[in-house]
């Protein structure tokens, strides 16, 4: 199963994964936020409902996307753009498509030493 994992954590974590992947140890695909602040106005709640539309429903064009959503085709296409650069949607032959079967989000919220 092709899962992408979200997660919150810091320069060091993603460093070390990087390290780990260096030395053959598998990371899987990952996409991680600095903080939640920053993964909450990145991923707003219209662009998960976009994601979710669309692992549901399969591949689908701009237009058909906005009219299923009952959105605006350019506010939309703002929203792609974004998902976009981030690897969270992709063109395919088809249309518009999630790369992944399943995305995992982590929030580990850790108590102080």
């Amino acid at each position: 199963m092709n899962t992408l994992i979200i997660s919150i954590g810091t320069r060091e974590d993603v460093n070390a994964r990087v390290k780990a992947a260096a030395q053959g140890m598998p990371q899987g695909s990952r996409l991680t936020f600095p903080d939640l602040r920053l993964l909450h106005k990145t991923l707003t709640p219209n662009r998960w409902t976009i994601i979710e539309h669309l692992q549901r429903q399969g591949a689908m064009g701009l237009r058909a996307l906005a009219r299923e959503l009952g959105v605006d085709s350019g506010n939309l296409a703002r929203d792609i753009r974004q998902l976009k650069d981030l690897g969270l949607v992709e063109d395919s032959a088809d249309g518009l498509v999630v790369p992944y079967d399943a995305i995992r989000l982590e929030v580990v919220l850790s108590r102080a030493a």
